[in-house]
């Protein structure tokens, strides 16, 4: 609640004055992003994860349920996603500053938005969360990546700071949720 009230609009206005020299990186990062999670994020990957929790569990490793929890949090954090900015109706800070909202608050009288939570950001934390939750090595590496798209969304004026905060903190809410929930699924060790 602190930042929509005290951060959100002052740092978009910032960003939209000064931010310039930032977004062209920016655009780079996230068309990377976009063209590696457009190709990644289909049914046919759904399955294929499906396919590998499967093998994986049969062959009794010990984090077979990653591939299990990564499907589920990919999907249930898009999907609570749309229902959430439905719901909210909440501009994003271009459509302020193009004058299309009258401002960024929440449940706006007219007009159809949907900043509120952030679909990158969910989407990239529901991919990224399950292995850095399980592998501390490439945690730096995996939430760099998470927190450079969280960036790149605020600073090309797409979501407000609270819309990236919200939406990854939707994604490790499921992440964590799936993982508790699928953890009678992992085999036992030979002995116990």
């Amino acid at each position: 609640m602190l930042l929509i009230s005290v951060v959100d609009a002052p740092l978009a206005e910032l960003l939209h004055q000064y931010g310039a020299p930032l977004r062209l990186f920016f655009i780079g990062v996230m068309q990377v992003h976009d063209a590696v999670a457009g190709k990644l994020l289909t049914p046919w990957l759904w399955l294929l994860l499906l396919l590998l929790f499967v093998v994986a569990r049969l062959r009794r490793w010990p984090h077979c349920t990653i591939w299990l929890v990564a499907l589920l949090t990919i999907i249930s954090s898009q999907g609570l996603r749309n229902l959430l900015a439905v719901y909210s109706n909440r501009p994003r800070p271009w459509q302020v500053f193009e004058h299309i909202a009258p401002d960024g608050s929440f449940w706006q009288a007219a007009g159809r938005f949907d900043a509120f939570p952030s679909g990158h950001a969910a989407g990239a934390a529901g991919l990224l969360l399950p292995w850095a939750l399980r592998f501390p090595r490439a945690r730096p590496w995996l939430l760099g990546w998470l927190g450079l798209i969280c960036l790149g969304r605020v600073v090309l004026e797409y979501h407000w700071l609270s819309d990236v905060v919200a939406g990854a903190a939707l994604g490790l809410l499921l992440t964590c949720g799936w993982e508790l929930a699928t953890g009678w699924l992992r085999p036992r060790p030979v002995g116990t």
